[in-house]
């Protein structure tokens, strides 16, 4: 009986980690450059992913790119150990290499 319970818990974290979620913004999809990774942070959600409290891509200054979201083993453990009250997504923010290139001028005018 504790196997059968075991393996269930095994596969609840494992099968769940495997979720990725991928949101494209702007016209990140019609740019013809290398990806890079500009950001990588973690979400903070609260009551099932309802409430955020944590957003990686919030202040960031480009328009165009790609937000990866995707839970962890740690985000699964957390989330599945408080019952869902608290969740935690692992996020990258990609952007093309050519717009980091513009964002890196225009830093430098700001400064």
């Amino acid at each position: 009986r504790s196997v059968i319970v075991f393996v269930l818990l095994f596969v609840l974290l494992f099968g769940s980690s495997c979720s990725v979620k991928k949101v494209q913004v702007g016209n990140y999809q019609n740019i013809d450059c290398k990806k890079v990774v500009y950001k990588e942070d973690k979400d903070m959600l609260l009551f099932w992913n309802l409430v955020h409290v944590k957003k990686t891509e919030k202040g960031i200054k480009v328009k165009d790119y790609e937000k990866v979201s995707r839970r962890r083993f740690f985000d699964n453990v957390v989330f599945y150990g408080t019952a869902g009250i608290l969740s935690f997504y692992t996020v990258k923010i990609y952007v093309k290499e050519c717009d980091q290139i513009e964002i890196k001028r225009e830093e430098k005018r700001t400064e």
